[in-house]
């Protein structure tokens, strides 16, 4: 509404003062130095509106011209940033598809913008590696900015993964003295585990619970990656003692654990000693315990001491009838005894519960 009002008063303005000008125009004379300039008064006006019309119009022209490095350069930048930007996208994409040499290419290529510049490199990293190209890959890893714990991450893995535990886990040992990253608690742990330092492993273990690498979840796995292949690795090597400090500083929950109780029927069993074996077994296995236990049992050389287990198998068969890892333990059981069809008989029988038993292979 103000503004139709506003609209109304400049027309009323304009149709006054209009014809008022045109009949009466006005007159101006300018003398300067000898020169005489005459106009109207309505043409001094619109001569002055012509003037600063054509000095705003040169003035911004000038302005553009003087701003047309700088434009020309950030023009430049965005376009490399766009390029950078589409590489980045596509380097995910093929690092996704395991196109290592594709990822590889891409993702140093998008190393050309700085944006995310840490997480491009060590994917750069990975896929440089994964494409065999170890060289490079080391030098984007170097790259990487030594206080932060991903970079520390990424060296350890790739040693890892080049059958070189025992150096990630050195390196991976002086850097956990001063940072308590899960990330790298879990990998320090696994890299012992792969280098075979057992003691060294169980030593680790009342600091990665203090600490909590693992959640309650994931340390109810972790046990059975840890305890088993440690206590019967250290007792075939003559060194494990129960008096032991490394043992000692153990939680008393963990030394009772059914994953280490399979750690030392494991290590009774490879010493002769199955019957003490299986007892040990019968008195610590619970129906809750054999999904997880069963990688490690399935290891263990009881012979014909295995009756005991057997019944205790048997009798939690007749209320979990459907349950494959159980049929799985028969079937080794029975392979233990000699019993081949019987243990082929379970073994097709727990595949039929349990797919998924298919990927460790018949006892």
């Amino acid at each position: 509404m103000m503004r139709l009002l506003l609209l109304v008063l400049l027309l009323a303005l304009a149709m006054w003062f209009g014809p008022l000008v045109l009949a009466q125009p006005g007159y101006v004379r300018i003398v300067v130095a000898g020169y005489t300039l005459e106009m109207t008064l309505v043409g001094l006006l619109s001569c002055l509106l012509l003037v600063m019309l054509l000095s705003w119009l040169l003035l911004r022209l000038l302005r553009f011209v003087w701003l047309l490095p700088s434009r020309s350069w950030r023009f430049w930048q965005w376009r490399r940033r766009q390029k950078a930007e589409q590489a980045f996208q596509q380097g995910l994409r093929a690092f996704a598809r395991q196109q290592w040499q594709d990822a590889a290419a891409l993702l140093q290529q998008s190393l050309q913008h700085h944006q995310h510049q840490q997480e491009k490199q060590m994917l750069a990293g990975y896929a440089a590696f994964y494409a065999g190209e170890k060289q490079q890959a080391e030098q984007l890893v170097q790259a990487l900015p030594e206080s932060d714990a991903n970079t520390w991450f990424v060296k350890a893995d790739l040693l890892i993964q080049q059958g070189r535990a025992a150096e990630a886990a050195k390196l991976l040992q002086s850097r956990m003295e001063q940072s308590t990253a899960c990330g790298l608690g879990q990998l320090y742990l696994y890299s012992l585990q792969q280098a075979e330092q057992w003691q060294s492993l169980l030593e680790q273990v009342p600091t990665a619970l203090k600490q909590r690498w693992f959640s309650k979840s994931q340390w109810a796995v972790q046990r059975y990656q840890i305890y088993p292949k440690a206590i019967s690795s250290l007792v075939q090597q003559g060194q494990f003692s129960e008096q032991a400090d490394y043992w000692q500083q153990l939680p008393g929950k963990e030394r009772q654990s059914v994953a280490a109780a399979i750690g030392r029927a494991w290590a009774k069993a490879n010493q002769g000693q199955t019957e003490q074996a299986e007892r040990l077994l019968v008195n610590t296995l619970a129906l809750a315990d054999v999904e997880l236990a069963w990688p490690y049992l399935r290891q263990i050389p009881l012979g014909s001491s295995v009756l005991q287990l057997r019944k205790q198998v048997q009798h939690w068969l007749r209320d979990h009838a459907a349950n494959g890892y159980l049929y799985a333990v028969l079937s080794w059981l029975a392979e233990q005894e000699g019993e081949l069809e019987q243990a082929r008989l379970a073994w097709k029988k727990a595949l039929q519960y349990q797919p998924e038993l298919a990927t460790f292979g018949a006892p």
